[in-house]
């Protein structure tokens, strides 16, 4: 029995290449049935410890430690990069300003 596979068999730079790429894909790349999100919906994209430090108005070390404390909410370790999300640091700038007697 032989398998047919839809890779060439002579492959570019040792990647295999589909030999009927339009069968594979189809002819129309966009359909009424697959559809993105609007960007409206997309989630904003994670803030650095850089401009948590801006944001802070202080250094990057600072940020760390605090962190390390468990002073900074809406952290997330992505290997061994520290992000953090910045709806959830806008709420908690908003709630310690209102606590510590600042504008709400």
């Amino acid at each position: 029995m032989e398998i047919s596979y839809p890779y060439n068999i002579q492959a570019r730079r040792g990647r295999p290449v589909l030999s009927n790429m339009r069968e594979v894909i189809g002819v129309e790349r966009h359909s009424a049935e697959v559809s993105s999100r609007p960007a409206a919906e997309l989630p904003p994209p994670l803030m650095t410890v850089e401009e948590v430090a801006l944001l802070l108005r202080t250094s990057k070390g600072a940020v760390y430690a605090r962190y390390a404390r468990g002073g900074i909410p809406g952290a997330l370790r992505l290997g061994r990069t520290l992000r953090f999300d910045p709806r959830i640091i806008a709420q908690w700038l908003s709630a310690n300003s209102a606590s510590a007697g600042g504008q709400s």
